[in-house]
């Protein structure tokens, strides 16, 4: 595969980030097994560039799998369909796993079910406002039985009886 990509650099240079990073990634997949935990990690580091806020915790990633040589399945969504971030969060998965030791990326997006913002993380929902906040205030249970309001005296006491 190497040798592959080093006849395409012959025609189109490739940008030395880009070169680092693909060796950086064959030399991490072959030296060590890539776990389900290192990839939800790594998944963390992607954001979605709307909300500010990492895939993973706003529901977005409904599954990875991890099969032999440190091949990727990743199973997520968008917030929408036309979700015009989608190429860059899409592109930003396959990158961050890659830097984690993923030997190939592949992505499946699915529509079902499809995302609401009650799939977020509670913590975030918290910090976004979709859901409020708990007191954890010490309330005194309300009295079985409360008095009437005691009338009022005076002329509107009188006209209100």
């Amino acid at each position: 595969e190497i040798e592959r990509y080093m006849d395409l650099s012959r025609a189109h240079p490739p940008d030395p980030e880009s070169l680092n990073l693909f060796f950086c990634c064959r030399m991490n997949a072959m030296s060590q097994n890539l776990t389900i935990d290192e990839c939800w990690t790594a998944l963390r580091n992607v954001i979605d560039p709307e909300l500010y806020q990492n895939i993973v915790d706003l529901g977005l990633i409904y599954g990875v799998e991890v099969v032999p040589e440190n091949q990727v399945k990743v199973t997520m969504t968008l917030t929408t369909p036309h979700c015009p971030m989608g190429p860059q969060i899409l592109e930003s998965v396959d990158l961050f796993l890659r830097k984690a030791g993923a030997s190939h990326v592949d992505i499946e997006i699915v529509w079902t079910p499809p995302w609401t913002p009650m799939m977020m993380t509670d913590d975030l929902k918290r910090m976004l406002g979709v859901i409020e906040e708990e007191e954890d205030l010490d309330l005194e249970p309300e009295p079985a039985w409360t008095p009437p309001p005691k009338k009022k005296k005076g002329v509107l006491g009188w006209l209100f009886k």
